[in-house]
């Protein structure tokens, strides 16, 4: 699932990776791949991914042991469960929400511009839709869930996973393109209707499964996905 924005921001900038404690290293390692698998596919040696891990400043609490603002990863996802209806699921675009406004990002305050990329073990959702596995910004970043894929065996969770990443890293890399009007389906946003990472996957873990295993066989981008990832970076 991705949301558009049209911005200046620079796109050779490091992806920083931070996941929910409690994140099992099965579904971490898929994460990882996951991403530097797409790098590799963008044909960019200078996007670097960086991994916080479950990422906590020291003086990430106050002395009420209330949590500080983008201090931390539970800072973030504490910010979905405080908008979400639902306190059994964590709110994506609230987290999305917070992204813009990390203090951090913007060069003129003294900030470092980048990805982000937030991995949870919690269910998530996004506006009227009953559960989302993933939700990204081009530009900007994404929230993904493995709560989904808890049901599938070891190897099946972590190809799905690692699919799910590609898919919402792909859309943060700016796929598909507005003016792309070829082998192009629009459920949930813009999507690939080829065999390809970038097909919407509704059906979950099913269609998942069927994307991984395509990924698998064929490879994770169609040629015309990897040559719109490629021309983004340009």
């Amino acid at each position: 699932m991705d949301k558009k924005i049209r911005g200046g921001q620079t796109r050779i900038k490091p992806v920083y990776l931070i996941n929910q404690e409690g994140l099992i290293d099965l579904e971490k390692q898929a994460v990882l791949d996951g991403v530097s698998e797409l790098i590799r596919l963008a044909d960019v040696s200078n996007v670097e991914l960086v991994d916080f891990g479950v990422w906590r400043n020291k003086d990430y609490k106050n002395l009420d042991d209330s949590l500080r603002e983008y201090q931390s990863v539970d800072w973030y996802i504490e910010e979905g469960k405080r908008t979400s209806m639902d306190r059994r699921q964590v709110n994506a675009e609230a987290i999305l929400f917070t992204f813009h406004g990390e203090p951090w990002r913007y060069p003129e305050n003294g900030g470092n511009d980048h990805y982000d990329l937030l991995v949870v073990h919690e269910d998530i959702y996004a506006g009227d839709n009953d559960f989302i596995i993933g939700l990204g910004i081009e530009g900007i970043g994404t929230v993904i869930s493995t709560r989904r894929f808890f049901g599938v065996n070891n190897k099946a969770r972590y190809e799905c996973i690692k699919t799910e990443t590609m898919h919402e890293m792909g859309h943060v890399f700016g796929l598909l393109p507005e003016e792309r009007t070829e082998n192009v389906k629009n459920l949930l946003g813009k999507h690939c209707a080829n065999k390809c990472v970038m097909r919407q996957g509704l059906q979950v873990p099913d269609d998942w499964i069927l994307m991984s295993h395509h990924r698998i066989q064929h490879g994770a981008l169609c040629s015309t996905c990897r040559d719109d990832l490629r021309e983004y970076f340009r």
